[in-house]
Order: C-alpha cells, then sequence, then structure tokens
C-alpha cells in the first residue's frame, strides 16, 4: 500500500528509485507525512530490447527480460565473455568448472535444475544459432539478453525450459571505413594462495599426535631418530631442506589480448570484420591457453523490399599441458622430497601412495584443439501487406576437439608403464533453418505485434578415442598410436537429433497502456517417446502501465 516508516532527521536527504522509473532526492524537513510519485524513465523504457525472432521496446515487454549492451561489456574490459557479465543480471548463475584460463561454465537461470537425461543449462543462441559463450570474444558482442520466465521462453519451447541467453553479434554501420587496434597487457598471479603449516609447525603437530596417539616420549619424539615423520621426510630434515608446494603449482604470468577490427559501409551495404589474439599461460603450471577469433559480417540492401545479410564466426583454441594437483600439494610436508639426484620427480615425497607428487605428470607431452565455425544467413522481405515482412534465416556451426597426450618416461605415470599415449577426436555439427512471418501495425489505440514460425533443426556427433601402453621410445609421442604394445583399448560413439517446430507469439496493447501476449510453440523431437513425438508449449502474460 505504499506506507513506510523511516527514521531520519530534518536535513537528511531520502533517494527513491525503481527499476524503469527516474530517481528522486528529497529532503525530509520537518514533514511527519511524505508521498513520492516517480515517473518513468522514457528513455529506458523505450530502449529496444532483443526478445527472440525479434525486438521490442521495453516498455512493451510482459516477460522477464534483462539486457546488458556492448557498452557495459566495453567498461568491464575482459578476455572472457562469461567473466564479464558475471553478476550483472539477477538471477544468472555463471558457475566456472576450474579456474584454468580455458575452463568450461555451466550457466543457470533462477536455479540449478537438472532432468533424468538432460543438463540444467541455459539454452545459448548467438545469432539465433545455438554455439558456446565461453569462446566468444567480448568486443564481438553487440548486446545480450536473458530471458528468465514463462512467458519469454516459451517461443523456444523444450530447449527453453532452463532459460535462454540470446547473444546479438556486432554489425556493420554505415560511414567512413575505419581501423580499430586495442590490446590488453596484464601481470596474473594468484589472487590467494592456500595456508598451510610451516616446517616448525609441521614437526610440532607430528609430535602432539605422537604423543596423543601412541603416548610417544624422549627420543621418540625426534624427529630423526623417532618415527613421527618418514624416512623420505628425513632425509631433507637432516639437510635442512623445505619446500613449499605451492611455489611449483603458481606462478607470476604475463598475458596479451589483441583485437583488430575494420568497419564501414553506406546505404546499401554495412560491413564489419575482426581478428583477436588471446594468450593466457595461467597462475597454474601448464595451465596454457591461445584463442584466436574471426568474426565477420555483412549486410547488403538490394531494393527496397529485399535485404540478406552473412555472419561468420572462426574459434581457434590450443591448451596444453597436464597441470599439477593442487589437493596434492597443500597436504604435502614442507620436508617431503621434491626430486630425486637424477632431477626426476620424487614419486611419493611422504612414502605416502595416496600423497603422490602434485607435479608427477607435469612432463608429459599434452596437446588439445578445438575449433568452432558458424555461419549465419539471413534474407529479410518487405511484404505488400502493411506491416507484415517474412525473414529466412539459415545458421550452419561446426565444432571440433582433439586431446592427445602422452605419458613419457620423463613422468611417473610413464615411466611405470615404457611410455602411455592417449588420443580422442570428437565433431560436432549442427544446423538451423528457420522462418518467421511477422506482422506489426497500429489500429487507432489498438497495437498489434505478431509472429509465427516455422524451423527446423539437426545436430549431429561422432567420437573416436584409443590408448595404449608400452612404446619403443618417447620419440613420437601420441601421434604413432600403433606402436603401443600393451593395454590397448578403442571406442567411439555416435548420436544425431532432429527438431521441427511451429510457434506463434502475440503481443496485444491498448492505448499504450494495457499489454497482453499469447505465445504457443510446438515442438517435434526425435528423442521423444514413441507415439508422442510432439509437444505443445503454451504461455500467457498482461501487464498495465500504471499513471
Amino acid at each position: 500500500q505504499g506506507a513506510f516508516t523511516l527514521q531520519a532527521k530534518p536535513d537528511d536527504m531520502l533517494a527513491v528509485s525503481y527499476l524503469g522509473y527516474k530517481s528522486q532526492r528529497v529532503k525530509v524537513g520537518t514533514r511527519t507525512k511524505l508521498e513520492v510519485v516517480l515517473t518513468e524513465d522514457q528513455n529506458l523504457m523505450d530502449e529496444v530490447v532483443v526478445v527472440g525472432y525479434g525486438t521490442q521496446r521495453r516498455r512493451n515487454i510482459v516477460g522477464a527480460v534483462e539486457n546488458i549492451s556492448g557498452e557495459v561489456l566495453e567498461n568491464r574490459p575482459n578476455a572472457y565473455l562469461l567473466r564479464s557479465i558475471q553478476g550483472q543480471i539477477p538471477g544468472l548463475n555463471i558457475t566456472m568448472a576450474d579456474g584454468k584460463p580455458s575452463r568450461s561454465a555451466s550457466i543457470n537461470i533462477r536455479a540449478n535444475t537438472q532432468s533424468i537425461g538432460a543438463g540444467g543449462s541455459a539454452l545459448c543462441l548467438i545469432d539465433g544459432v545455438e554455439g558456446d559463450l565461453t569462446a566468444m570474444n567480448p568486443e564481438d558482442v553487440e548486446s545480450i539478453s536473458v530471458l528468465k520466465d514463462a512467458s519469454s521462453t516459451a517461443i523456444y519451447g523444450s530447449r527453453g525450459s532452463n532459460g535462454v541467453i540470446l547473444i546479438q553479434t556486432k554489425r556493420g554501420s554505415q560511414g567512413e571505413f575505419h581501423v580499430t587496434y586495442k590490446t590488453k597487457l596484464a601481470i596474473a598471479e594468484p589472487m590467494q594462495r592456500i595456508e598451510t603449516m610451516g616446517p616448525n609447525e609441521f614437526i610440532r603437530l607430528k609430535q602432539d599426535m605422537g604423543r596423543l596417539k601412541n603416548n610417544y616420549s624422549g627420543e621418540q619424539l625426534d624427529p630423526l631418530v623417532g618415527s613421527i615423520i618418514s624416512a623420505s621426510e628425513k632425509v631433507n630434515y637432516a639437510k635442512g631442506i623445505t619446500n613449499d608446494w605451492q611455489d611449483y603449482v603458481f606462478r607470476t604470468v604475463f598475458t596479451m589480448d589483441h583485437q583488430l577490427s575494420f568497419q564501414g559501409g553506406n546505404e546499401k551495404t554495412t560491413y564489419m570484420a575482426s581478428v583477436s589474439y588471446l594468450d593466457n599461460p595461467g597462475v597454474v603450471y601448464n595451465s596454457n591457453y591461445q584463442r584466436t577469433n574471426v568474426y565477420a559480417s555483412i549486410n547488403q540492401k538490394m531494393n527496397d523490399w529485399l535485404s540478406v545479410g552473412l555472419t561468420t564466426q572462426f574459434v581457434n583454441r590450443e591448451t596444453g599441458g597436464a597441470t599439477p594437483n593442487l589437493e596434492h600439494a597443500i597436504k604435502q610436508s614442507p620436508y617431503g622430497i621434491y626430486k630425486d639426484e637424477t632431477g626426476a620427480y620424487y614419486e611419493e615425497p611422504m612414502d605416502y601412495s595416496n600423497l603422490p607428487n602434485p607435479m608427477k605428470d607435469v612432463n608429459a607431452d599434452q596437446k588439445r584443439t578445438g575449433r568452432n565455425f558458424m555461419a549465419n544467413g539471413f534474407l529479410d522481405l518487405k511484404l505488400p501487406v502493411k506491416g507484415l515482412s517474412f525473414r529466412s534465416q539459415f545458421g550452419y556451426n561446426y565444432r571440433s576437439q582433439m586431446n592427445g597426450t602422452y605419458y613419457g618416461r620423463n613422468t611417473v605415470t610413464g615411466k611405470k608403464v615404457d611410455g602411455r599415449a592417449e588420443l580422442a577426436n570428437n565433431h560436432t555439427t549442427d544446423w538451423t533453418w528457420e522462418n518467421v512471418l511477422k506482422f506489426d501495425r497500429n489500429f487507432g489505440k489498438h497495437h498489434i505485434d505478431f509472429t509465427g514460425l516455422f524451423s527446423m533443426q539437426e545436430a549431429q556427433y561422432t567420437a573416436a578415442s584409443q590408448s595404449g601402453e608400452g612404446f619403443v621410445n618417447d620419440d613420437s609421442s601420441f601421434y604413432r598410436m600403433d606402436g603401443a604394445e600393451n593395454k590397448i583399448a578403442i571406442s567411439s560413439s555416435f548420436w544425431k537429433e532432429n527438431f521441427v517446430s511451429g510457434m506463434f507469439r502475440v503481443n496485444y496493447g491498448f492505448n499504450s497502456k494495457y499489454l497482453l501476449t499469447l505465445t504457443g510453440r510446438a515442438d517435434s523431437f526425435s528423442a521423444f517417446a514413441e507415439n508422442h513425438k510432439w509437444a505443445f508449449f503454451p504461455s500467457a502474460a498482461v501487464a498495465w502501465h500504471l499513471g
């Protein structure tokens, strides 16, 4: 009912604000009753927001839709798109799988939902095509829209059940041809280290444990004579050698990010292209990451009723190197043996098999290459009926991943088995064809916005992997799998799925005050049960503007 009570002094200023309205500052003075009426922020309410298969003014949206503009991303300079949008949208939860620069992420909207046979991550669409946000260059993004409620996500049917994130990439603009170059150089180091005991604290702990657990006393508590530490630890204790194992796991590195873009156009043609290169060695030993992005977009207005366009993206990611085990590092004794006399990593620094050397396999030859190619073409038609238009769009996405690892004789794992090789490849292709009919027109105080959709989609995945042990030498790494003599394993997999969908959405407004949205989508999915190949997803929402 708008009732409130505040403890305030006469000279205090009250700041009153609400999303979508202009903020007001009101002086308390001698009043005991205060009435504040906020006015709509017209600039914000007239903002055009991508809502899926079109755009709408923010004031006319009845669902829960949040938007981040490209200017916001530019003010948060970061080489990783997901890190740039973290904390920017209420209810959007981004959880990184680990601390590596090449990390994957789980993206959930409002809640972490799971199903028996599918994940709970949100649907991520880049220019209408399902894509990987972890590989995106933030400089190529024009805007991000997050659809959070049933009314907003119903247009995507079963795929939108966990929410939808829409990425709109940049386009060229009219004007003279110009070139832009940006670079970011930085020094990265661990934000903090895990606090562990020093050498003296560790010995005191072992002595206290000996007294309480085994009733040790006298010489039994002496680190060299007694048995409170292992034989390996005694070697370093006698020599006065200690190790801070996190010194081997963490490091300070130099990172760089280069961006080069080209843009221009005229009344008929607009174009944009960009190339970027990111090199982040990672603050954890061997967590190297290099990413190259190539982006190009061209839009052509053929005449007054026909426009066409094409957008392409290519991403190449290179990672490699077996990273150390941080858990094993923080649990090691300060007196554990790091390397033996030959310079090889000592397998069990404390003589405990469950706590091997965290660096035992960092010399492995590892290469991970991921490539992603996307192409998205469209044509827009303005039909003879006023307010009626048609858009046909075809998107293709190809992703491949190659993971190869060879544990040579200079690693603990490889030394035991005369070398171990692992090689895995997978390929994913999918295409989406969407046809959208729109009717947008005013009739006096009435406004009607109709969207009809027919779409088809297909995705296909193939994978193969092999491993083996026992190689004559380490020269061929994982490139000669036929050289393995023992424990040879081969596997492969394949899946394919198809979608056929139809959708309608009707937005009705009266006097720019009362709003109604009706949405329905029917999906046919190859993975649906036999005799239940179709599912219908309806939604309805109403809203009105006060004042």
